[in-house]
């Protein structure tokens, strides 16, 4: 457990943890090259595309399913 190489990360109180974990995902964010991404999910997100591009019908873009949850449409 990585938690075991950093005993003071351990010692930390709830509310301090929950801010050092939000610092954390933060740094990350402002680095996405950085954030290693599996084949499996590379493979998965290939097999997304390509069934988009066989059946583009079956999906909604973005900007409708907005406008379906914000404009309250149903």
């Amino acid at each position: 457990m990585i938690l075991e190489r950093f005993p003071d990360v351990q010692r930390l109180s709830a509310d301090d943890k929950l801010l050092f974990v939000s610092e954390l995902w933060n740094d990350l964010a402002e680095h996405p090259a950085e954030i290693p991404v599996s084949q499996e999910i590379l493979q998965e997100l290939d097999a997304r595309i390509a069934r988009f591009h066989v059946n583009p019908q079956e999906f909604t873009t973005w900007e409708s399913a907005q406008q379906r949850i914000l404009g309250g449409e149903r």
